[in-house]
């Protein structure tokens, strides 16, 4: 059975963001799990589980990206100088077998595992993504622009870098972990969702498909149309 429509859409309370958390989970498994999506993970991390501070779940979708040449310079950069060291510190007789070594290690630079958060915002009652990019050593403006040639897709970058529709990349803390992270700002949240439902009730399961239909594709976390089918608020 359906559940209700959300009273208070498209704001959320603690506990409709974690039903919405679990309904979303539901999905994925049904249709097959991560696996199906492309991604290495989905699960709800509840706040006992890894994070001590009181607060809501956090449902995280980890999801492997490769890095294009022009992020070689400035991703992965320091773990790639500690695979040369550790390889230049091992006695390898075989000089074949130390360039496929080496071959391995620059091929495997390119994936970076990534960690996308949607965690609860108590002040804006609203999802919001944090997201940590491993391997990024610069700082300021130009670690937040590295992350949007990795991650945000060429139609998306100017409408994200103009503080367009979901309010841009910036840099904070985990809001659990405490941990530094990137994350879409969610000032402009409620207005887009409002946006795209307009006078349609939307459901507790239905509410982070449609989030992420704004904020997934800006960031490289794409949902297949299929995920959107049974949902009356993308019907005319």
């Amino acid at each position: 059975m359906a559940s209700a429509t959300l009273s208070g859409f498209p704001f959320l309370t603690a506990p409709e963001f974690d039903h919405a958390c679990r309904a979303f989970l539901t999905r994925v498994h049904a249709l097959g799990g991560p696996d199906t999506l492309g991604w290495l993970s989905a699960r709800h991390i509840h706040r006992t589980e890894t994070f001590t501070q009181p607060s809501p779940g956090v449902l995280r979708i980890s999801k492997t990206v490769t890095s294009g040449p022009d992020q070689h310079d400035t991703v992965g950069q320091a773990s790639a100088d500690e695979e040369d060291a550790q390889l230049l510190g091992d006695t390898i007789q075989d000089e074949d077998h130390e360039t496929l070594i080496r071959d391995a290690s620059h091929d495997k630079k390119d994936q970076l595992v990534i960690d996308y958060d949607i965690a609860f915002s108590e002040t804006y009652q609203v999802p919001v993504m944090y997201f940590v990019v491993p391997g990024i050593h610069q700082k300021g403006l130009a670690a937040i622009e590295t992350v949007y040639q990795l991650l945000v897709p060429d139609r998306h970058r100017q409408p994200l870098k103009s503080s367009g529709v979901m309010g841009g990349i910036s840099f904070g803390y985990h809001p659990q972990s405490g941990i530094p992270a990137y994350f879409i700002h969610p000032c402009n949240t409620a207005t887009a969702m409002r946006n795209i439902a307009g006078d349609r009730g939307v459901e507790p399961e239905t509410y982070l498909l449609v989030w992420l239909g704004l904020v997934g594709n800006c960031i490289g976390l794409n949902l297949p149309s299929y995920m959107f089918t049974q949902n009356s608020v993308y019907k005319t």
